[in-house]
């Protein structure tokens, strides 16, 4: 395993195809652990990769920037390519998707992105006034059971949110739109129609944005923001499979 790369790894015996997973936003690897059991059970390997300052604690998070969340995800890939797949994709989900989006427009080597709700646009007006903010509150309180109220997957949430990492991941955000125009790589881009963290339309953007000759949209309906840890991950998931199988018979 690359140093510093920490995350969950299912490697199938035998896997020539394999995903890298990257959570979204103070959560962690477990975020995406439904996937990547049905990846796994279907003969793909995964490295669900743990970006710094996640799943730990909320002081860890404050001390890191968006950059260290790009590298965790620099090692994640250097762990996949590790095991030399034949084929290789990655997966983002949500803020997961702005890193998996920036990765995917420089590296050669993969050969499929798959963008689940990314966090391209966030409603409100968070996004203008955390700059401030973080200079007068450092935490953000999350009410843990109510955010979990709407899954049937548990996942790892922090109580606390350092505001500063609220400016880190809109740095980000403004980072991987820059970069949209040079991916190239087959793209497919999941959208929830009941998701109340980021805007949807932010899905349509990414569609619009991405130069890929081959890109698709799919609305999951009534899906929330976390599809993973949703019921409609059931309709998701075969879509993803779909995709995958498609890119790997087009080679």
């Amino acid at each position: 395993m690359a140093p510093d790369a920490k995350g969950i790894v299912a490697l199938p015996e035998g896997a020539s195809i394999a995903l890298l997973l990257v959570h979204g936003f103070c959560a962690s690897s477990d975020e995406l652990s439904t996937l990547a059991e049905y990846l796994s059970e279907r003969g793909f390997a995964s490295f669900s990769v743990q970006l710094a300052g996640h799943g730990t604690t909320p002081e860890d998070l404050e001390a890191t920037s968006w950059q260290d969340w790009y590298q965790s995800l620099q090692s994640g890939l250097e762990v996949v390519r590790s095991w030399k797949p034949r084929y290789l994709f990655v997966v983002g989900f949500s803020m997961g998707g702005l890193l998996s989006i920036m990765i995917s427009s420089k590296e050669t080597d993969i050969d499929g992105l798959i963008l689940i709700a990314p966090a391209l646009r966030i409603p409100g007006l968070l996004p203008k006034l955390v700059p401030l903010l973080k200079y007068l509150v450092k935490y953000r309180n999350i009410d843990i059971e109510a955010a979990q109220r709407v899954y049937d997957v548990k996942r790892t949430k922090y109580e606390r949110e350092p505001v500063s990492a609220y400016h880190e991941f809109f740095k980000l955000q403004k980072e991987a739109k820059k970069h949209m125009k040079a991916v190239v790589t087959p793209t497919l881009i999941l959208q929830g129609t009941e998701d109340k963290s980021i805007d949807p339309t932010s899905a349509q953007v990414a569609l619009q944005a991405i130069s890929s000759g081959i890109k698709e949209l799919h609305l999951i309906e009534g899906a929330e923001h976390v599809i993973s840890c949703h019921p409609t991950r059931k309709m998701a998931y075969p879509i993803i499979l779909e995709f995958l199988e498609k890119i790997i018979g087009m080679a």
